[in-house]
């Protein structure tokens, strides 16, 4: 499989519009997620999804969906959690499962902690 990038230029410009969506709508994080699509099928280039940090309710909701079908919870995270870009990652099968799916796990990664034992 041939390794696809973005133009410095690309990557500047999805930085960009990430540092501005998060002011104008207050969020505490945007992920940016490039997704390359498949030209010899009709699609674009690369598709970009803005997505935000998910509430806790949307957290819940995801966590709850997961008990039953994983792949539906993903689902509902990416629908949740889209600000901006490309929606055909969130509405299009194979643009989902092939493509964001694998990336949304970056929005729900815990941080770093620790006990410490006294």
């Amino acid at each position: 499989m041939e390794d696809m990038t973005l133009t410095l230029e690309q990557e500047t410009e999805i930085k960009e519009k990430a540092i501005k969506l998060k002011a104008e709508k207050k969020l505490r994080k945007v992920y940016p997620m490039v997704v390359f699509g498949d030209t010899s099928c009709g699609e674009k280039e690369f598709y970009v999804a803005y997505m935000a940090e998910p509430s806790f309710l949307q957290f819940s909701k995801f966590m709850a969906a997961s008990k039953k079908d994983e792949v539906t919870a993903m689902r509902t995270l990416a629908k949740d959690s889209f600000v901006d870009g490309d929606k055909e990652l969130v509405d299009n099968e194979s643009l989902f499962l092939f493509g964001l799916m694998s990336q949304l796990s970056e929005i729900i990664t815990t941080r770093q902690s620790m006990i410490v034992n006294f």
